[in-house]
């Protein structure tokens, strides 16, 4: 394991200079997650070298892990200095399924915070208020009467089920307003 570090700062210092690599380790209930953390430099050289990081990172580090475990639990957190424009290359890096969780985030945020919310995944609320207020629901009759008798919670559910579902439900609901 300590070689696999070693191989990735190396290779990091050498292939990506203007990356700065930090790696945290976390334990988890059934074995640890790896947290690799690159600040990149700007929103070119990500989109022109995302893959080789990842390509990097499955060759010189991922493929060291003693554990399956590890194996599957690998982040990179692409760190942007600026806010990113290209929201369509946001979604194409964190929709990659190849080697690891992939999450492109600002800069600014902490490292244990980033880790909180995507491996560790805790929700918090905006500035940390506990609400106090109870929020009252209730549910719509109409949808609870077309949706009673049906078994939503099935796995299997096919898609043509949940279409007549949907259907009788847009029907109900175009009856109800005339």
């Amino acid at each position: 394991m300590k070689d696999s570090y070693h191989n990735i700062t190396a290779t990091f210092k050498e292939d990506f200079s203007r990356v700065v690599l930090e790696k945290r380790i976390v334990d988890l209930e059934k074995g640890k997650a790896h947290c690799l953390l690159l600040k990149i430099p700007d929103e070119n050289f990500l989109l022109d070298n995302w893959k080789r990081i990842t390509n990097s990172v499955a060759l010189n580090y991922q493929n060291h892990l003693e554990t399956s475990f590890e194996k599957w639990n690998i982040y990179l957190f692409f760190l942007m200095s600026e806010a990113l424009e290209d929201m369509n290359l946001k979604y194409t890096i964190e929709n990659n399924t190849f080697s690891s969780r992939k999450i492109v985030e600002e800069a600014g945020i902490s490292a244990e915070d980033l880790i909180k919310k995507h491996v560790n995944n805790e929700l918090t609320l905006e500035d940390n208020e506990i609400r106090t207020e109870s929020v009252d629901y209730s549910y719509n009759p109409l949808i609870y009467n077309v949706l009673k008798d049906k078994k939503i919670k099935k796995k299997n559910i096919l898609p043509e089920q949940l279409n007549l579902a949907y259907d009788e439900l847009i029907t109900k609901f175009r009856e109800e307003e005339e």
